[in-house]
């Protein structure tokens, strides 16, 4: 089940608004119409609205923890909507998956 699903309410309403406000401001140094969230922004709002523990910082492919679950959070830009990203890279732990199979991983 989805993390959001299971959160308060209230929580989700304030992640909501934060993320609305952080992109309300954005216009105050763009010109574009388009409101622009910055990735730091969008990690900082969803551990203060979820009580999340920031691992932001920390050398992990999950920006932040909660309830034993790693959270990733992306943002990026897609334009033409053909915009391909990375989610996370696990080049310390690549031994331990390399020769896995598909499936397996």
């Amino acid at each position: 089940m989805s993390f959001l699903l299971t959160q308060k309410q209230a929580s989700q309403k304030s992640y909501f608004d934060y993320l609305k406000i952080a992109g309300a401001l954005s216009n105050l140094f763009s010109e574009n119409e388009i409101p622009y969230l910055y990735y730091r922004i969008a990690e900082k709002v969803f551990c203060r609205a979820f009580g999340a523990e920031d691992l932001s910082r920390s050398d992990v492919s999950a920006d932040a923890k909660k309830e034993g679950i790693g959270i990733g959070l992306k943002t990026f830009l897609a334009n033409n909507h053909k915009t391909f990203q990375k989610i996370a890279e696990f080049n310390n732990d690549r031994s331990l998956y390399q020769t896995l199979s598909t499936e397996k991983k």
